[in-house]
């Protein structure tokens, strides 16, 4: 790593840095995975970079519940040179390896160490939040969510988060993972398609406490849209104004995300709420029945086959007020 010393003043430091002009936070990471076999810890000997959109840490350092260890774990391994100087964890793994009753008792020792402040940032963030952008007074409504910042900063002199953030500003060269040592094996390294160097303008946080800054900067700024899941009541960073649900696999659930659920309450509130719709959907179950159950009889294979290519426009239409509500009813009724 000595070959670039922005990537080791990163390692040394926060962990993560964030590219503004991208709106992404990147990542700095030596993966660390649990071996059943010999019941132990494993660090990689190589970092990894991983990009993800600005204020992806906060959400995640929202969500994460400082009582449980399994979460801590969860958000301890993702940004572990975030939480940690690397010295230590270096130190904790000697040879690459830690015993898994030794790992436990470190990370348990950390969460203990640490929750009370992790917890006072958390109501930080939350109360920020809720003034400049979830729920602002009457005064404030008539603002801009970055005005509003401005102002609880004047206001609040005691929020740590607003008041006692540090950042250094560095132009760096990334590679994409470790590239080598020597000339050979970084031209083998580049030389390979999903491999490569990338320039930017970073901000580098001093701790915990600047991410979060600079996240709620961003996000009050209308640059990422930060949300809380209408299914899961998590927060996420969505990639359109519009979206309500996150991504995460829904609880008890093996593969259905909150978004497939959002889709499914989004589609049955339309149908519900417009009866030219529902019935829509209900003559085209019974036509759907009647082909699957008469798949020799081209009469309503066909019936089923022309309904929905043509039904399809239609409804359409009918939704983007291109076609009458009772020219709709007129065609459905034709169709029965």
């Amino acid at each position: 790593m000595e070959e670039n010393a922005y990537i080791s003043d990163i390692l040394s430091g926060l962990g993560l840095a964030i590219n503004e002009k991208k709106c992404s936070e990147i990542i700095i990471n030596y993966p660390i995975n649990f071996d059943k076999k010999n019941m132990e810890f494993n660090i990689s000997t190589s970092y990894k970079i991983a990009m993800q959109p600005i204020g992806a840490f906060l959400a995640d350092f929202l969500n994460t519940d400082f009582g449980n260890y399994e979460t801590f774990l969860s958000f301890f391994l993702k940004y572990s040179l975030s939480l940690l100087d690397y010295g230590k964890l270096k130190k904790l793994f000697g040879n690459n390896h830690c015993s898994k009753d030794k790992f436990e008792s470190f990370i348990l020792g950390l969460l203990s160490k640490h929750q009370t402040d992790y917890l006072k940032l958390q109501k930080q963030t939350d109360m920020i939040l809720d003034y400049c952008l979830l729920s602002p007074n009457e005064k404030a409504k008539k603002f801009k969510p970055i005005e509003r910042l401005y102002v609880l900063r004047r206001i609040s002199p005691t929020l740590s988060i607003l008041n006692q953030n540090k950042s250094a500003y560095y132009s760096v060269n990334l590679f994409s993972s470790f590239p080598g040592k020597t000339e050979k094996e970084i031209y083998d390294f580049l030389g390979k398609k999903k491999n490569e160097v990338t320039e930017l303008d970073l901000i580098l946080p001093y701790d915990v406490s600047a991410i979060l800054y600079k996240s709620i900067c961003s996000i009050l700024k209308e640059k990422v849209y930060l949300k809380v899941c209408k299914n899961c009541s998590q927060y996420f960073i969505a990639t359109n104004k519009a979206y309500n649900y996150c991504e995460n696999i829904v609880p008890g659930e093996k593969k259905k995300t909150c978004r497939d659920i959002g889709r499914r309450n989004t589609f049955n509130a339309t149908k519900n709420s417009d009866l030219l719709i529902s019935n829509y959907y209900a003559l085209y179950n019974r036509k759907s029945m009647m082909k699957s159950r008469n798949l020799d009889i081209e009469k309503y294979v066909d019936d089923f086959d022309k309904f929905r290519k043509i039904g399809k426009i239609k409804l359409n239409k009918y939704k983007n007020g291109l076609l009458s509500p009772e020219d709709f009813k007129a065609w459905l009724q034709k169709n029965s």
